[in-house]
């Protein structure tokens, strides 16, 4: 068994794959190959000459009577020429899942661009003096989602990077509080119409406007015979974590922290506040592939809150979704071709059609940020989501595309070029089935490979 998008997979039984197998041949047999723990196959599928012998073979793979009661909507186009190269329901609203991250990724690159950092303040309210700090030590966050183990190495190790620059100002020992100095991000910690079930997992930690490693916390478990192990959970609440990781931070500098943690914002009479130094992240350009390739579902919350709080002050996840909807709006995408609850597709509210997508994907090809945008899509065969995917097909090393994977849903959109040359822009995305899901990858991987061996 194994998780995608954070969702568990059933592997298809040998039965049931050698059926699926003659449906999808000749392209899925390097696609089995690619989802199997099998080695890795050098098969080439077979070139698709002209639309209607390509459209001839998806229809009869998504025809496969194994998916009667799915739903696919399927959307081929080759923007240069502005054909439409295959369509089966393109307007139809599906649940994405993390094909959610293509709108978050792409709004949050134009409107914020690729320079955008995050910032973190570090200040003191009361007075220093011989290494005391008299009063409180105060950290501003923004939503900084980089201090991970994924991103930094170790989340630990770069916490006390921090600590070190708060010896370097002289502090030796706090005798108040450390505080959170703002409430950026007001809103619940966690996305509307989340599942109870991936709470509790990494999936579905919550973030908040200072955020350490992804929302998760360390938990020491005390076993019967007075051992103890180190788990990791999702924070209760992420900004109070962040702020007990530094002043363990702060306690493995020899900096004594009198009150430790205090329990809420800083009171609004400690202000002004006397600025020790602010901490930047690395640009969105650099945080982008950390975010797509992964499929990391904080990042794609911060994002949106970001965005609300960027450009209407509010750090709520509304305000983001209200800002996307402009943005989607005025590259002309009309208003029932989406619904949006959240930023990284978790929420089984969002609701998108590959029409949508496509015209997204469109537009980014005219942003001139769109190398990063392309380069930060899991590759085919080589890194993210689709490393072992499509592997030994013309779509290795060569498709672009997001995935998105929860329960009854899977999703496939990018692009690929095809044997012409030509740079085609595909969504694939499939709801309600009841057969092992790997044969829903498998077709969508099949299909991918057969536009990227398609010739008109």
């Amino acid at each position: 068994m194994q998780r995608i998008d954070g969702v568990r997979i059933v592997a298809v039984s040998r039965v049931r794959l050698r059926a699926l197998a003659a449906w999808l041949a000749p392209v899925s047999l390097a696609a089995l190959a690619a989802c199997a723990p099998a080695p890795r196959t050098s098969a080439t599928p077979a070139t698709a000459h002209g639309r209607a012998a390509l459209g001839a073979r998806i229809n009869t793979w998504i025809g496969n009577p194994i998916f009667r009661t799915a739903e696919w909507a399927i959307l081929v186009v080759n923007p240069q020429s502005g054909d439409t190269i295959y369509a089966h329901d393109p307007a139809l609203l599906m649940v994405p899942a993390s094909n959610m991250k293509i709108i978050t990724s792409s709004v949050a690159l134009t409107l914020l661009g690729p320079d955008f950092r995050f910032s973190t303040t570090f200040a003191r309210h009361g007075s220093l003096a011989n290494g005391v700090l008299n009063g409180d030590l105060v950290v501003s966050g923004r939503g900084d989602p980089t201090l991970s183990d994924h991103m930094r190495g170790s989340a630990s190790a770069a916490m006390d990077t921090l600590a070190d620059s708060i010896v370097a100002h002289g502090i030796r020992e706090i005798t108040g509080h450390i505080y959170s100095g703002a409430d950026n991000f007001p809103g619940p910690a966690v996305g509307a119409g989340w599942d109870w079930d991936d709470l509790d997992t990494s999936d579905g930690a919550g973030v908040d406007e200072l955020l350490f490693n992804e929302g998760m916390s360390r938990v020491v478990v005390h076993g019967p015979a007075g051992d103890s192990t180190v788990k990791s959970a999702p924070a209760a609440n992420p900004t109070q974590d962040y702020l007990r990781e530094l002043q363990l931070a702060l306690e493995r500098r020899g900096v004594h922290t009198t009150l430790g943690v205090g329990e809420s914002v800083v009171p609004r009479d400690a202000v002004p506040l006397d600025t020790l130094f602010v901490v930047q992240s690395v640009p969105l350009s650099q945080i982008l592939p950390f975010f797509l390739k992964p499929s990391q579902n904080q990042m794609g919350e911060v994002l949106m809150r970001t965005l609300g709080l960027e450009r209407t002050g509010v750090g709520i996840a509304d305000s983001g979704i209200a800002v996307a909807g402009r943005q989607l709006s005025a590259w002309g995408i009309p208003r029932d071709g989406y619904q949006l609850h959240d930023g990284s597709g978790m929420a089984r509210a969002d609701l998108i059609s590959p029409e949508t997508i496509v015209r997204i994907l469109d537009r980014m090809q005219a942003n001139p940020n769109f190398a990063t945008f392309y380069n930060a899509l899991p590759i085919a065969g080589v890194d993210g989501t689709i490393a072992r995917r499509m592997i030994g097909t013309a779509a290795a090393n060569n498709v672009h595309a997001k995935t998105g994977s929860l329960h009854w849903v899977r999703s496939l959109s990018g692009y690929v070029t095809d044997a012409d040359g030509e740079r085609l822009i595909f969504s694939v995305l499939a709801n309600k089935w009841t057969t092992p899901p790997s044969a829903v990858t498998m077709t969508a991987d099949s299909i991918a490979a057969a536009l990227a061996s398609y010739r008109k």
